[in-house]
């Protein structure tokens, strides 16, 4: 700070512009966020109105000991003289991968509504991190040369897609990045690591038979679908197989259906079903769930899906199935006990009508990828496409959802017609 500065500040302070005391429990305040936000523990009120957490304790065989207080402010107190007992600098320097690593993922979660993903990130760090010595490293001592080397060595290790490479380096990039927003870092040094994508291994595109259900093994798959459902109508999983075909819903779109979502031709597609997951306050899991939520996949994911002649008439079916058993509900496709249907109770009735009617075993999303592929084959335009499929971008459509649905047989007629002398 040059004189003229100085001066400048002890005319305010002198004057009354700058409090003093203001400015110190200002630092003070600042200073106390900073040390509560590297805890790197759960807060947590047990049951009997305590606050209880964790503190660092290299002497404990844990290398941790729990505190509690009779408030949530008395706690924060205990953490705060805890972490001021050290110097502040020499705090910052013992960060690491591995003491910063469940702070940010609880920033991560905060961002995000799937809690799948949040276990998937936490799977990749016991994977790919967790015996890794880069984790003990501290975040200062990092550099991009360090990270090239790492980088490089994991992907011909595990012989890694683009994909599979993107989702395991989300940790450690996104990391120093919220090192960086703490004040950690002042840079990410992750910044300056340019990945060689010629070692990536290349994705061949999947063969189309294992991936759409192909124009013959659709009309035996729905006819065996209609003679489930006419077997016995009290259920009907059948008909929500069938409505796939019509509307290429995802599946947990599929069972989150509610009759008040069907709007003259359209079925207004707004909530789904979703695999839950709960972290313990050990950082374990609890098991899954399956819940229901009231937002779809993306933005694009909230549309108007079209109802064909064929789809209003499975509606129909099942309304007519409803009233013939007696059950009142507000879903669509219900069970023989009148109960919404879940997702794998239908995912599980299609693979049975695989095996019976003598076919590949193929998911429920393989009906999704034919509605779509049907729709490019007869024509249609990509942005109606994408819109009813609730996709993003027209890339995804295409790249993910393209495959044809004949039988090689009719393929090599086509190609014949198409390259003989005699076609215009």
């Amino acid at each position: 700070m040059t004189n003229d500065n100085l001066n400048l500040l002890n005319e305010a302070i002198n004057s009354g512009i700058i409090n003093l005391s203001d400015v110190q429990e200002k630092l003070d305040m600042t200073k106390r966020q900073i040390l509560l936000g590297r805890h790197k523990f759960n807060i947590w009120e047990g049951k009997t109105g305590y606050w209880y957490t964790y503190l660092p304790d290299e002497k404990h065989p844990r290398k941790r000991r729990q505190i509690k207080r009779k408030t949530k402010a008395d706690l924060e107190n205990a953490i705060v003289d805890f972490y001021n007992a050290d110097n502040e600098e020499e705090l910052v320097k013992k960060v690491t991968l591995k003491s910063l690593y469940y702070e940010w993922l609880d920033y991560k979660a905060l961002h995000m509504n799937a809690t799948t993903s949040i276990r998937r990130i936490d799977n990749d760090w016991v994977k790919y991190y967790l015996n890794d010595p880069i984790i003990n490293i501290p975040l200062l001592q990092m550099d991009s040369l360090m990270l090239d080397i790492w980088a490089h060595k994991k992907i011909k290790e595990y012989e890694m897609t683009r994909t599979k490479y993107y989702n395991m380096s989300i940790i450690l990039r996104q990391s120093l990045i919220y090192a960086v927003d703490k004040g950690i870092l002042t840079t990410s040094p992750f910044e300056k690591v340019k990945i060689n994508t010629k070692l990536l291994r290349k994705v061949k595109k999947k063969d189309d038979h294992t991936q759409v259900y192909l124009t013959n093994e659709q009309q035996l798959l729905e006819q065996e679908a209609w003679n489930d459902f006419n077997s016995d109508t009290s259920c009907t999983t059948p008909l929500a197989i069938l409505l796939v075909y019509q509307t290429g819903l995802r599946l947990g779109e599929l069972v989150a259906l509610k009759w008040s979502d069907v709007k003259g031709n359209y079925l207004h597609v707004q909530r789904m079903e979703v695999r839950h997951q709960e972290r313990r306050e050990d950082n374990t899991w609890k098991s899954a769930e399956l819940i229901l939520v009231d937002h779809v996949k993306s933005d694009a994911g909230d549309r108007h899906v079209y109802l064909t002649k064929s789809a209003k008439q499975i509606l129909k079916e099942a309304r007519k199935s409803a009233i013939k058993n007696g059950f009142i509900n507000e879903f669509i496709f219900i069970d023989s006990k009148g109960e919404r249907i879940h997702k794998y109770a239908i995912d599980k009735k299609i693979r049975k009508y695989c095996r019976h009617i003598g076919i590949m075993e193929k998911s429920m999303h393989k009906i999704r990828k034919t509605y779509i592929s049907k729709l490019i084959d007869n024509d249609v335009n990509i942005n109606t496409i994408r819109s009813q499929a609730g996709h993003e971008r027209e890339e995804t459509t295409y790249k993910n959802y393209c495959f044809d649905r004949l039988a090689d047989k009719y393929k090599e007629d086509l190609l014949e017609r198409a390259l003989s002398n005699q076609a215009k």
